[in-house]
């Protein structure tokens, strides 16, 4: 039996908290290990779940929050845990929470429009690791870079930019891998695309993150698109 995915659901209004929390009663491998109403507590629930040795595979982060948002809070979960793989969930498609929520750390950005079966494919993909971006808050990312100047568009939070110097230190095959992960393909629509296997994948992937000098899939991807590699 597949391991059961460990949620925290961060939300500030109660009813859909629960109502995320139904939604894991529904799956048999997923489970509400924990909810909090803002950022703070969150991270409060966070520090008593690694504790308890129960810590989160996905925190499904909310965005406008009192206290502490939901961009603050995915930034303190990365310093804290560079491992946590945070999706915000929100009603908001503002291009500058997008970029924002993108940058503090988050694997991805979903409306909160998603059917449940939606919400749950996209909690068992984060899991994986996988980037994750509706298409309609993906043009929004790309509109971003073209928009905003690059000594505005910086934050703290921001890794190095890459030019085409870093890309020219990739393979052939990785050039290849980082195009398809440009236009949002998955580790497996990557494999079955130039026939390698996953685990191949993987590592190329954990080659490209190296030289390109970033932290993840989804930095990796917004800077590939900023440089046209879509």
């Amino acid at each position: 039996m597949a391991k059961c995915i460990h949620v925290l659901i961060v939300d500030d209004q109660r009813l859909l908290r629960e109502g995320f929390r139904k939604l894991m009663e529904m799956e048999p491998d997923l489970e509400a290990v924990g909810m909090a109403g803002d950022g703070e507590e969150a991270l409060a629930v966070a520090e008593r779940l690694y504790a308890e040795r129960a810590a989160p595979d996905v925190v499904l982060m909310d965005v406008r929050m009192p206290r502490m948002d939901g961009i603050a809070a995915t930034r303190a979960f990365k310093e804290r845990w560079p491992e946590s793989r945070i999706v915000i969930l929100t009603t908001f498609d503002d291009r500058e929470l997008i970029h924002a929520g993108l940058q503090a750390g988050a694997l991805g950005y979903v409306l909160k429009d998603i059917t449940a079966e939606q919400l749950a494919t996209t909690i068992r993909a984060a899991a994986q690791g996988q980037v994750l971006l509706h298409p309609d808050i993906a043009s929004k990312v790309i509109a971003s870079f073209s928009s905003v100047p690059t000594e505005t568009a910086v934050t703290p939070a921001t890794p190095p930019s890459i030019g085409r110097s870093d890309l020219a230190q990739l393979t052939e095959r990785e050039r290849e891998i980082l195009a398809l992960l440009a236009r949002g393909a998955s580790n497996r629509e990557i494999s079955e695309a130039l026939y390698i296997t996953g685990g191949t994948v993987k590592n190329h992937l954990s080659n490209i993150l190296g030289k390109l000098g970033v932290r993840d899939r989804t930095q990796a991807a917004l800077k590939a698109r900023e440089l046209g590699w879509m």
